[in-house]
């Protein structure tokens, strides 16, 4: 994915604020905002790919990054499509001059000053009526004494200066320059206003009958102009006009379809009839429009918990319950690409909230992990979001997490699914195409179901499910043509014809995410910052925070997805906190560090402080294993919530503590990303060794001492 920036976005790159003065396709230069502050920075573009994953990169948009959208959106080339015919004439002549400029600007006649186009104007409108001449002759009269076409009269050497610096600012689209206005005025109706409007009031009065053809609706609307009149003689009022039935009849064609169908069959029916097939809503670019829902799929697969079922026996596994999971998808509605999917239990707003850290995210990797072989790397920020009004997607939690990653929310009525046609559309395709293929199929009802034994075939497992699916959506649901997009263009063609056309936003960084989508614990900071987990995390904002307030709690959150840092609330400003000597664990999901701490555990049962050295050999051990299973962590959900954490945090995690040194590793200019790791010996702790200030519960500065610090 590569994405536009201007020089007005601000980058945290390793703490340090930068702005993009170069980039192409392949690579990107970033300069310090500060004078002094050290040497450019020059990344490729899988390189900041790279970051973009880690704690180490931050990116805060710009106005211009949102206007740019706004304007392509707003300005378009179907501006000129869409405009009057003499509107488009109007504007292509417009362009054709400011063109015509260009070239002499080009050419060094001329600058972009008013003194500057008025010495030359004379050559400029005589190089432009000469270049129209030809222009408009296309294929026309090449006889002498055929008439040619008219030509309109140049605009004011003024006036073309502001249509050529409007038609530069929106990158030279003709669309910009079509007029505002029209001279044109619509043809009179032939009767007055009075009149047309007795007619529109009896024929809908009238068309609610029995399918009545509109020769008889006219007849007795002419009828009912007749009493009128006659009733207006009597009292000496003005009179109506008097249409024939045929000119009644053409007021009855001009009709609205869905109104008459709404007076006829009602609503309900109306809307059946005349719901959008295809095409649906207009968009334009990428994230324009993300539709998310949830569905039952079709499907009966094993209860299995992430990392538990390759460790029972056959027995045990046969014995294990079974039921239909439930699948998360969110779409992108201009190209119809899977932006997000996962496989849950049930319904939650967890799991809903853990579709939005999808979006914004690069994919591929786990796509590779499932076995597929293209990429997944659709992403970015949405512009609007739009849902159901199931209660997963109606929560404060999910609502809160929307608005912080910058997007808007939307619940369209319920009972129009063509609101939400998109992912409605996917979920039938999937149960159309793929689910037949799958053991344990439920189908849609008992009646179709028949006597196809779903509970005896139930053979797959979670992960299994998942792998299949993620491997049809990459590999097969992307690349096929799809026959609502335009030309039957495949989705990944789709979105990369509008990327290159409209651009997309940059996706939140970390911190953002965390705090939109993380969770939330209050902890009170001591010397070595907060604790969470049995990781200590600390930056400068913190220890001022902690010698101002001392004692005082704070908020912090932290995403289950990567605990190398979490973000703490200091004056309503997140703050991005690391783990101190984290380098091991940056990257590290919840699920692994769960495993860190139980194999920590189970060797040293006896010891409540552990050195870094042996916590990171552990590290290294789970990271091992978890690359051999090919874990699917990111896409089958691991079933988060903030209940389950909590339990974590006071039981597994309690009393455990890594005694960290004095002096915490410094960051090697000569590395390109993260901070130099030297290789760790493994050493048997030392009993020896002092207690750390913070585990001591007589030291002074902590008077407040608790078992979690």
């Amino acid at each position: 994915m590569i994405f536009n920036y201007e020089p007005t976005d601000t980058f945290l790159i390793y703490g340090e604020a930068h702005w993009c003065s170069y980039q192409t396709d392949t690579l990107c230069i970033f300069e310090p905002k500060e004078k002094g502050a050290g040497p450019p920075k020059t990344f490729s573009r899988k390189e900041i790919g790279f970051l973009r994953g880690s704690n180490h990169w931050r990116y805060v948009p710009g106005p211009r990054t949102y206007e740019r959208l706004k304007k392509a959106a707003k300005l378009g080339s179907k501006a000129l499509q869409d405009a009057h015919s003499e509107d488009q004439d109007a504007a292509l002549f417009a362009y054709m001059e400011c063109m015509n400029l260009e070239a002499f600007r080009n050419a060094g006649a001329v600058s972009l000053t008013l003194k500057s186009l008025t010495s030359k104007w004379t050559e400029i409108v005589g190089a432009f009526l000469e270049q129209e001449a030809t222009r408009n002759l296309g294929n026309g009269p090449r006889r002498g004494g055929s008439k040619l076409p008219e030509q309109r009269k140049p605009h004011a050497a003024s006036t073309l200066l502001k249509l050529y610096r409007r038609l530069r600012q929106s990158n030279y689209d003709p669309g910009v320059l079509v007029p505002h206005y029209r001279t044109g005025k619509e043809r009179s109706l032939g009767f007055c206003d009075q009149t047309e409007d007795f007619i529109r009031r009896f024929v809908k009065a009238s068309i609610n009958r029995e399918d009545p053809y509109a020769n008889a609706i006219a007849k007795d609307t002419r009828d009912a102009l007749v009493a009128e009149n006659e009733r207006r003689s009597k009292n000496e009022e003005k009179l109506l006009g008097v249409p024939s039935v045929r000119t009644i009849e053409r007021r009855i064609e001009w009709l609205d379809p869905f109104e008459v169908a709404v007076l006829r069959h009602g609503i309900d029916k109306a809307r059946m009839d005349h719901a959008v097939s295809s095409g649906g809503l207009d968009l334009l670019y990428p994230l324009e429009r993300v539709e998310i829902d949830e569905w039952e799929g079709d499907v009966r697969v094993k209860f299995k918990q992430l990392g538990i079922w390759d460790s029972l026996p056959q027995d045990i596994r046969n014995d294990v319950p079974d039921g239909r999971k439930w699948i998360y998808v969110a779409i992108d509605c201009a190209t119809r690409c899977i932006l997000a999917m996962s496989v849950c239990s049930q319904p939650n707003s967890d799991a809903a909230r853990r579709i939005l850290g999808q979006i914004v995210k690069d994919k591929t990797d786990l796509a590779r992990l499932a076995g597929a072989e293209g990429t997944w790397d659709f992403f970015g920020t949405p512009h609007l979001i739009c849902t159901d009004t199931g209660s997963a997607f109606r929560s404060n939690m999910f609502i809160l997490a929307v608005n912080t990653l910058g997007s808007i929310i939307l619940f369209p009525p319920v009972k129009i699914p063509e609101l939400r046609s998109r992912v409605e559309r996917l979920f039938g395709t999937m149960a159309r195409i793929i689910m037949p293929l799958l053991p344990g199929r439920t189908f849609s009802n008992p009646m179709a179901r028949g006597d196809y034994p779903s509970e005896e075939r139930t053979v797959l497992t979670d992960d299994d499910l998942t792998r299949i699916l993620t491997i049809w959506v990459v590999d097969h649901y992307h690349q096929q043509p799809h026959r609502g997009l335009p030309g039957a263009q495949s989705p990944a063609s789709r979105w990369k014809e509008l990327v290159n056309k409209y651009d997309v936003t940059e996706p939140p960084d970390l911190n953002t995410r965390r705090v939109a989508l993380g969770y939330e614990y209050i902890r009170t900071p001591s010397k070595q910052g907060v604790v969470l987990f049995s990781n200590h995390y600390d930056c400068k904002e913190l220890m001022k925070y902690r010698q101002a307030h001392k004692g005082k709690p704070l908020r912090i959150r932290i995403d289950p997805d990567n605990i190398g840092a979490v973000s703490v609330e200091i004056g309503r400003v997140w703050h991005q906190a690391n783990a101190l000597n984290g380098e091991e664990i940056e990257g590290l999901s919840m699920d692994h560090w769960t495993r860190v701490v139980r194999e920590l555990r189970q060797r040293n049962s006896a010891e409540a402080e552990l050195t870094l050295a042996q916590r990171n050999r552990a590290i290294q051990k789970v990271r091992k294993i978890v690359a051999d299973a090919r874990d699917l962590g990111g896409l089958v959900d691991p079933e988060y919530t903030a209940e389950r954490l909590d339990y974590l945090a006071t039981n597994l995690c309690a009393g455990l503590i890594f005694n960290h040194p004095d002096t915490p590793p410094v960051s090697d200019e000569d590395v390109p990303f993260g901070r130099k790791i030297e290789p760790i010996f493994p050493t048997e702790p030392d009993i020896h060794s002092p207690v750390t200030e913070q585990i001591q519960p007589n030291s002074g500065d902590d008077e407040e001492w608790k078992l979690e610090e």
